[in-house]
Parts: C-alpha cells; structure tokens; sequence
C-alpha cells in the first residue's frame, strides 16, 4: 500500500508539472500573436496617413465637380461636409457654416480643412511671390528643346515639372514654393515647366498620367528619375535630384 501511495503521488507530480509547463509554453506564442497584430495594425494606420497626406479636395474642372486624391481625379458623386461644418455640394454650391454661399467657378477648390484656392492664385509674378533671385528667369523657364540644352550644358542637372497651374492646387503650392525659396535650389539645377494640359506629345513620351510630376532627364531628355511633390516644391527636389 505504502509503494503505491508513493507511485501516485509520483504520477500526480509528473502530470502536474508537465500542465504547468505546457501552460507556460503557450503564453509567449499568445503574446507574440497579439504583438503582430499590433504591429500590422500600426501598418495599416501607417499606410493610411501616407495615402491621406495629400488631403481631400473637391474641384471645378471642366465644367464638372471633381474629386482629387493623391493626384487622382474621380466624379463627385454627393454634397459633402468638411471639417467646419462648410457643405460642398455637387453643383459646386458651396454654403459656409454661417449660410453664406458661393459657386466654385474653372479651377477654383475646397479642401477638408474647409480651406478654398482660387485658380491660378500660386501662379503671382516672381517679385510679388517674395523672392529676388534673377535665376528664377533662366532657371525656373517653359520647357523647350533649347531650354534643356541650355539646362544641360555644363553638366547642369534638367528636371521637368508636369504642372497644371491653372486648377492643380499641388502643382501650384510646389509653384510657389519654387518661387519664394529658389535661392536653396542648387545652382547647377534648372526646373523647365511643361504643360500638363496642352503638351500631350511629352506627356506620352515619358508616360505621364498624373500632374505634379517631376522628372530628371539628362541632356538628351533621357529620363534619370521621377517623383511627385505632393506640393513640396523645394524639398522633394533635394531629396530625389541625382
């Protein structure tokens, strides 16, 4: 009886300690788990905050209500309600949060923030946008086979700028920001504006299918590389020219 009792109390140990141990096996994979799912979470917001850094905007073109989004360009399809209460409605009525109303008229936007661009408002003459730098004249110039030889000669660096000043709000906040610091782009950089909406033979030669692009080529126009501004002017310049 004794040597049995001592065989069970054995048994009872053995099978208890392997429980326990079973269970303590099982809590780091639960732990790693969940960490994955955070992580992959903090992903997502991630890429979410990327694809929105742009913002929302809604824009006369072409007689029609228009959606931009990353450079993207859809149908406004409903009246919507920005962040202070102004109401943009498909019309292109826009009625403020006091009642007051207006109509978007070609080129004219609302933005998220319930901020409003006037057409073309970027596209002030160079001594009003702040800046006195004469290079602005030979440098920041309308794209044309001589302006990329001249741009090229000297081992000087060409980027094209696909631009649509007149109702792009991007390409006019990147116009601007050229502008009022064009004094901090290197001097061996020329910026040649070609015409996103007029220029459709460079628009499929280096297959353009948003504005706001940008595009290094080197002295016969082969492309080096590419980037957005996303209205950044000046910064995605000095962080894409090669």
């Amino acid at each position: 009886m004794k040597t049995s009792y001592i065989i069970g109390l054995v048994l009872i140990a053995v099978i208890g300690g392997g429980f326990f141990l079973l269970n303590n096996k099982q809590v780091p994979k639960t732990s790693s788990t969940n960490e994955n799912v955070s992580v992959k979470d903090a992903s997502i917001k991630d890429e979410k905050a990327d694809a929105n850094m742009m913002g929302l905007g809604y824009i006369m073109k072409s007689g029609e209500m228009m959606v931009e989004e990353n450079h993207l360009f859809s149908p406004m399809t409903q009246d919507v309600t920005l962040k202070d209460g102004t109401i943009v409605a498909t019309s292109g009525t826009v009625t403020k949060k006091d009642g007051s109303t207006f109509t978007l008229s070609e080129g004219q936007s609302m933005w998220t923030d319930g901020a409003f661009v006037e057409a073309g408002e970027m596209m002030e003459d160079d001594s009003a946008s702040g800046s006195n730098d004469s290079s602005l004249t030979t440098r920041y110039v309308d794209y044309s086979p001589d302006a990329l030889s001249k741009a090229a000669a000297n081992n000087g660096r060409a980027v094209l700028f696909f631009a649509a000043l007149a109702w792009c709000p991007s390409c006019q906040a990147a116009d601007r920001d050229f502008k009022a610091n064009f004094n901090k782009v290197p001097e061996d950089v020329s910026i040649l504006k070609v015409d996103y909406d007029k220029d459709s033979a460079m628009k499929q030669k280096y297959a353009i299918t948003m504005q706001d692009t940008f595009i290094q080529v080197d002295g016969q126009g082969k492309e080096i590389t590419r980037w957005n501004s996303g209205g950044q002017g000046l910064k995605t310049l000095l962080a894409n020219v090669q």
